[in-house]
């Protein structure tokens, strides 16, 4: 194994392990001390490796493909996050709307999920950013656990084998819940299909939500992208 190969692999290993720390908080099999000694030793030690294969990226590659690179880099931000509890907007450096220059946001639900949705398309780690500040107020809120799951499945697109891994894996969980906690959402069953579809390449996994999403009469924006892929859904599937 190379050197290259062996630092994806223990990053992907550490990723992974902060993801079963956080259900062992959850759990409360692990005290809050060992918690944080473990969270921060973990981060810490993703945080280089990602630094480290970002260098020799940059040297094996040309300027175009910059975007993509720091798109990776934005997202092990937001996975990393994610599993240790503190993604804030420092990390994008840049504050939210509304938000003090201390980082205390005194803002409802409702108006964090309209900014959002303003940011999906032209700022997705913002967006990323405020719907996990509306996951702190209502960690079960269908819309924030739906496009949060979407926005991470989107950028993990140029990202290596093992960060997409884990960015699909917390997106599915995540969308999952949404359909748990509210199973008329209709834009939770439309976006898992296309993530089943199109990052997981599983037509007969994807069909059933589509079909779900297409009975529940979902928004224009959504419908859109479902009625770009349902029929080659529909023919996949038919096909076999």
């Amino acid at each position: 194994m190379s050197t290259d190969d062996a630092q994806r692999e223990e990053r992907r290993f550490l990723l992974d392990s902060l993801r079963d720390l956080e259900r062992e908080r959850q759990a409360g099999d692990i005290d809050e001390h060992d918690f944080e000694t473990l969270r921060d030793d973990y981060t810490a030690r993703v945080a280089l490796l990602t630094r480290q294969l970002d260098a020799k990226s940059g040297r094996r590659s040309d300027a175009g493909n910059r975007l993509g690179r720091r798109a990776v880099t934005v997202l092990v931000v937001v996975l990393l996050g994610l599993a240790a509890g503190w993604f804030v907007a420092d990390n994008s450096g840049q504050r939210l709307p509304g938000q003090s220059a201390t980082g205390g946001i005194e803002q409802s639900t409702a108006t964090l999920l309209s900014q959002a949705r303003l940011l999906n398309f032209n700022d997705p780690a913002q967006a990323i950013t405020l719907y996990t500040e509306v996951l702190k107020i209502e960690p079960d809120n269908p819309e924030a656990l739906t496009y949060r799951s979407w926005l991470l499945a989107l950028s993990s697109r140029e990202a290596s084998e093992d960060i997409k891994k884990v960015a699909l894996a917390t997106a599915l969980t995540d969308i999952t819940r949404a359909i748990e906690v509210d199973n008329t959402y209709t834009d939770a069953f439309c976006l898992l299909g296309i993530i089943n579809f199109r990052f997981l390449d599983d037509a007969e996994l994807a069909k059933p939500p589509l079909d779900k999403c297409l009975a529940g009469n979902p928004p224009h924006e959504v419908l859109g992208l479902v009625n770009s892929i349902v029929d080659q859904v529909n023919a996949a599937v038919e096909g076999k």
